[in-house]
């Protein structure tokens, strides 16, 4: 009997954690006991050719397929099962995951090609059902297994959990299939909080992988060298016992290139997390924090009414230890806070200083309190995944409009860290909020029509400084910012934007400079005895009229104009958390015969 376990990821990178716990539960626990089930397991995309995976599947002759289904892939999914069932009619066909768990009556009713729905964490229930067709053949009209909804049983299971977590097998064999993806990993499941807007509200309670079984865990991620783990606990470091002993084993066991993602809330970090992060190696560890909203009512409304003073202080605190990627969270269309509240909420948390601002919108999930709350807050939603919020009785859809503009330009010209200095001098400069100045830029771009078609990245650039030049003198002062950015971003190849010195003999000198052995050991002791020229492959020296590492040391509040050399590297092993190293060099020494 042959059976596909089978998703949909929202794009090439990600993985799925939940079907890899459900295969290696299967195989550790039950197949060698039921040898007559043959699994098979694939990860596709919504962005794969539907057509190309119907073909790829049916080719298969699966007796049953089961599918992860989420609000980034229900409808791919439907459309894929619907023309499945119709040229295999004989198939059994079941869903499992967050999107059909909730109502799982309504999904057998709204779609005709489903067969069943398995409600809550997978791993029991599917191994029970497939023990139940070695032993009684591919039929559901006698299944009664906890967490198991059908059209034989229509009634509304109960959503399942497994008790024991340390249960479920480590869920990679190999990571070859995972070579340019994000590997996910959990060390508990459930969350603390009851947030209306999320579906872990439904749920209660938190449990937890033991220590030891982590621990393990994490030993083979390190030995892998696997470049990034993102743990999806809800809330990571809710249980301070079983938190900070995990990131001491990750600082004590650093193997220097791997690095691990945490949703954590900030106001639960204290002095002993403080401490033991600045003993970490510079990128060991990001943090993601979702603040939300700082507007009181809203908090109190979604359930999540800790104080914005407090987060501000912790994430700071965080910030300022320059070790970890920090990266916060906003949701526009929560209760209670219209247009012009988010606007303070945005300039708020912008003023943290995050690496990243994350600004999310609102999407009303079924099984959620906020759900139910719905026509009390007059709320329109979308009719399709993912239940996107269009207004509610605080604010409009033209609101949400611009907040959907402005969220774009946070992206390209803030979160992507191109623009870093650049973004930060403007702003400043301009002496709005930074609400204010991004909602500018957007008129802008609007105006221009930059919003019409895509946009590349140097193009921005390009704009930024057109966009500048509509309203300040210094233009110059500004395309050295840009040049700085660009550099500073490992972009390559001259621009014509950007001013370049013809210094003489600019090429020879740079070769010059890193035969030196005193100046090489200087930034970065790897490229000791390497030759000039393989050196040059991480490099990149550029020169400025203005000294804009001083002006950037100043706040961005003053800039000699004197030409300068600056030099980027690159290594990974000796980059910062902004991706790079700057170094000035004076031009005697540049131009000198001190290193010939």
């Amino acid at each position: 009997m042959k059976i596909l376990l089978m998703t949909l990821n929202s794009k090439f990178i990600h993985s799925n954690l939940a079907i890899k716990y459900i295969e290696r539960f299967w195989r550790e626990n039950h197949e060698h006991d039921h040898q007559m089930i043959e699994l098979d397991v694939k990860e596709y995309t919504i962005n794969n050719d539907m057509d190309h995976i119907l073909r790829d599947i049916h080719k298969g002759r699966y007796d049953a397929v089961f599918a992860s289904a989420y609000i980034w892939n229900i409808d791919p999914l439907s459309i894929l099962f619907s023309n499945f069932r119709k040229i295999n009619p004989k198939s059994l066909i079941i869903f499992g995951g967050p999107e059909v768990s909730y109502d799982p009556v309504d999904q057998l009713a709204k779609h005709s090609y489903l067969d069943g729905v398995i409600c809550g964490e997978g791993e029991q229930t599917f191994s029970k059902l497939l023990i139940h067709f070695s032993k009684e053949g591919l039929s559901l009209n006698d299944v009664l297994i906890n967490g198991m909804t059908t059209r034989f049983h229509p009634i509304s299971a109960e959503v399942m959990k497994v008790d024991d977590l340390d249960s479920i097998p480590f869920p990679y064999i190999n990571f070859n299939a995972y070579e340019n993806r994000i590997v996910y990993y959990e060390s508990s499941r459930g969350c603390p909080y009851s947030c209306s807007y999320c579906l872990s509200a439904a749920s209660k309670g938190v449990r937890y992988f033991s220590l030891e079984r982590v621990f393990g865990d994490l030993d083979i991620f390190l030995e892998a060298k696997i470049p990034q783990v993102k743990f999806v606990d809800r809330t990571f470091n809710i249980n301070k016992k079983h938190a900070l002993p995990i990131m001491e084993y990750l600082v004590t066991h650093d193997n220097g290139i791997t690095n691990f993602h945490f949703e954590i809330t900030a106001d639960l970090l204290d002095d002993d997390y403080f401490n033991l992060i600045s003993k970490a190696r510079h990128g060991l560890f990001q943090f993601e924090i979702g603040i939300q909203s700082t507007n009181q009512p809203t908090t109190v409304a979604i359930n999540r009414p800790i104080p914005f003073d407090t987060l501000k202080e912790k994430t700071q605190t965080l910030i300022q230890i320059e070790k970890a990627h920090v990266h916060v969270d906003l949701i526009a269309g929560l209760p209670h806070e219209n247009f012009e509240r988010f606007l303070l909420s945005f300039d708020e948390v912008f003023e943290i200083g995050a690496d990243q601002l994350q600004l999310g919108f609102l999407k009303l999930l079924k099984g959620t309190p906020l759900y139910n709350d719905k026509d009390r807050y007059d709320y329109t939603v979308r009719m399709e995944p993912p239940f996107e919020v269009l207004e509610n009785k605080f604010i409009s859809f033209d609101e949400l409009t611009k907040l959907k503009e402005m969220e774009k330009l946070v992206e390209w010209f803030y979160n992507s860290k191109k623009f870093h200095h650049s973004i930060h001098y403007f702003i400043n400069k301009s002496e709005l909020k930074p609400s204010g100045f991004f909602l500018e830029l957007a008129s802008y771009f609007i105006l221009n029509g930059y919003f019409d078609a895509p946009i590349s990245t140097y193009r921005l650039y390009e704009i930024l400084s057109n966009y500048y030049s509509s309203k300040y003198d210094d233009i110059e002062l500004f395309k050295d910012l840009l040049k700085f950015d660009y550099y500073a971003s490992n972009l390559k190849g001259q621009r014509e934007l950007f001013h370049y010195e013809d210094l003489p003999r600019f090429n020879q000198n740079r070769l010059e400079i890193l035969k030196n052995d005193d100046f090489v050991k200087s930034f970065n002791t790897q490229y000791l005895g390497l030759p000039p020229k393989q050196i040059l492959k991480n490099v990149e020296f550029i020169t400025l009229k203005y000294d804009i590492m001083a002006l950037i040391q100043s706040n961005y509040k003053s800039a000699p104009e004197r030409l300068n050399i600056v030099m980027f590297d690159y290594d990974e092993t000796n980059m910062t958390l902004h991706g790079f190293k700057a170094y000035k060099i004076k031009r005697e020494e540049f131009e000198g015969d001190r290193y010939e």
